[in-house]
């Protein structure tokens, strides 16, 4: 068993499908361009000329958002620890709401092709811009690593291609086409590649719900194995999951990731107008809701097709979220081209988060268009790289850094809603909530108990049944191998994967990233459910036993709060000085009533900050 003719060549056609429409789309965008002139071609590298349709602009956001950190990840949530994480799609829904009527409102007019311009002309002060840019890109740096390493590592397993060549293969691929098309190259290329992974995704899901049954069988057997909970409405906050800690979850993950991602906004500000922007914002939250319960689902199907004889619970693999691959090559392997089509669909995920970041941070980076593509995309392909040698010590490294993106949304929602908060404020509240995040997250890493899954049975399991080592490809034992650097990378890295893709500092996942916070994390809950008895652990500090999933609130709260504290003892601002661009509507209103109130305190001219600064390219 193992990879056929056919696999390749669905593999191979789906890359070259993939480069083909980057290659088109720049040969269009440079097409657009005068020869001579620089704005005109920087403007339609960064932002596609600001006439991208809406449909390919929500696809594209995201796909940028779910890599294949989400496919595996999501299906191993489902197989390991029950169906309450679905439920965090009533947060994901209020948190998309959040983003339309909160950050876009402020950020879409501005028209800035970066983030962190917004930091600079809302709190005066480049340094803090300087300093949230710097760390974003060393988290998103780490992220691109995760993003390549997780596809390159099941090609590994399921055809023996070393970890490094198919690291190097995706990374060359989405920086040649990325450098040369800019951000008109990699939507459109993001277009397909949602189909590929789509495709994927629904063949291995039907085929398994076929094979037990129907829905409603797969629904039964989950439910008679305990893998059915979405009502858990148990307060306790140190829980790994209940309904109100994923509600949590998922209304924070479309702020960090939607809200204030460099590549989403981009994406979003590259569409003509306002209208255009808020229905491409909606569309693609009708896409990654389906996509996620496409891929939770899958997780469910998978499981009671093993659900009397568990590949875990005989030792055929080692970590839950070994179980796609393993399904695919132990079910599919004899159906031409599906195991080529499942590779396919994880590249595909690859390429869009590894692509979508290099193409947004080059607005951030190198003034220049394809200098920049070329750097960002070669230190993604780097990062990769390092995951094969260093394992567990480049998860916490890129579980640490993920730390910024709360305090980060933190900052934005302080200028956005405050305006009376000025640059000591932010620069104070920033500062304090990525401490106490840092420890926060160190102290969980090092101190609290691992999370202990739901009960896998092998009651069904014969002498005739087959399926540990004879069934799966001898490179399969790397998954669980501590002798070499590129397993233990992959026994660290399994254990992060499902929570890499649905919590906040991949992070995504994803940076699920944006970075977001792995699931190294899932050794800082209290398991709700246990298998077996657990000896008496020895006492924790209950802060570091907190759910993963209040993070972001803890560090959104503390940015705010802190900062907006600051400000108010250290001379806070008036509108005109914090400048009404920056200001949400409704709090620059509640603000200048008050101002109104005890007369005018500052001369009527007008503030610079009130005009809209030139863009450089």
């Amino acid at each position: 068993m193992g990879f056929s003719g056919w696999d390749w060549a669905v593999f191979v056609a789906a890359l070259i499908a993939s480069l083909g429409t980057g290659l088109a789309a720049g040969w269009v965008a440079r097409r657009r361009t005068v020869r001579g002139d620089a704005k005109g071609t920087a403007a339609e590298f960064l932002m596609g000329g600001r006439t991208l349709n809406p449909l390919v602009v929500a696809l594209s956001t995201m796909v940028g958002a779910v890599s294949a950190i989400t496919l595996l990840g999501n299906a191993a949530e489902m197989y390991a620890f029950g169906t309450q994480l679905w439920m965090n799609h009533f947060g994901i829904v209020l948190g998309f709401v959040f983003v339309h009527l909160v950050n876009l409102k402020v950020l879409y007019p501005l028209r800035i092709t970066s983030v962190f311009t917004y930091i600079e002309g809302r709190f005066q002060s480049k340094a803090l811009r300087s300093f949230t840019t710097v760390f974003t890109f060393l988290g998103t740096f780490l992220y691109l690593g995760l993003c390549a390493y997780t596809p390159s590592l099941a090609m590994q397993t399921l055809t023996g291609l070393p970890t490094w060549a198919s690291i190097v293969i995706m990374g060359g691929i989405c920086t040649f086409y990325s450098a040369w098309g800019g951000v008109r190259a990699v939507v459109y290329t993001d277009m397909l590649q949602v189909l590929v992974m789509v495709v994927g995704v629904v063949v291995i899901l039907v085929t398994a719900v076929m094979e037990v049954g129907g829905l409603g069988r797969v629904w039964e057997v989950a439910r008679q194995h305990g893998r059915v909970e979405l009502w858990n409405v148990d307060p306790n906050p140190l829980q790994r999951h209940s309904l109100w800690l994923v509600t949590v979850q998922g209304y924070f993950l479309p702020l960090v990731l939607f809200g204030t991602g460099q590549a989403q906004v981009q994406r979003v500000c590259s569409v003509a107008t306002w209208n255009k922007a808020v229905g491409a914002h909606y569309l693609n939250l009708a896409v990654l809701l389906t996509v996620v319960s496409c891929c939770n689902l899958m997780g469910i199907a998978i499981f009671a097709v093993y659900a009397t004889c568990d590949p875990l619970a005989t030792g055929a693999i080692q970590k839950a979220d070994q179980i796609v691959p393993f399904y695919v090559m132990d079910r599919l392997s004899s159906l031409y081209g599906v195991a080529g089509l499942f590779m396919a669909s994880l590249y595909a995920g690859g390429l869009s988060s590894v692509a979508s970041s290099s193409s947004s941070f080059s607005s951030l980076t190198l003034p220049s268009s394809w200098p920049a593509g070329v750097v960002i995309g070669v230190a993604g392909m780097v990062s990769g790289l390092a995951c094969t040698w260093v394992g567990g010590v480049f998860q916490a490294a890129q579980t640490i850094l993920g730390t910024i993106n709360a305090p980060l949304l933190g900052l934005f929602l302080l200028g956005m809603c405050c305006p009376f908060a000025n640059k000591t404020g932010g620069a104070v509240g920033l500062g304090v909530s990525l401490a106490f995040n840092m420890w926060v997250c160190v102290g969980a890493m090092l101190f609290s108990p691992p999370p202990t899954t739901l009960p896998f049975s092998d009651e069904g399991c014969n002498s005739s049944t087959s399926f540990p080592s004879s069934s799966f490809p001898s490179t399969f034992s790397s998954f669980s191998s501590t002798n070499s650097p590129s397993s233990s990378s992959f026994v660290s890295y399994s254990t992060s994967l499902s929570s890499v893709s649905h919590s906040f500092f991949p992070s995504m996942e994803s940076t699920f990233s944006s970075t977001f916070f792995s699931s190294s994390f899932s050794s800082s809950f209290l398991p709700s459910l246990t298998t077996t008895e657990r000896p008496e652990e020895p006492h924790v500090f209950p802060l570091y036993l907190i759910s993963y999933t209040l993070y972001p609130l803890i560090g959104v709260s503390i940015t705010v709060l802190v900062g907006a504290f600051t400000s108010l003892i250290s001379k806070p601002w008036t509108t005109e000085q914090a400048g009404r661009i920056y200001l949400h509507p409704t709090f620059y209103a509640l603000q200048r009533r008050w101002e109104r109130r005890g007369g005018p305190r500052n001369p009527p001219s007008a503030s610079t900050q009130t005009l809209v600064p030139l863009e450089k390219f």
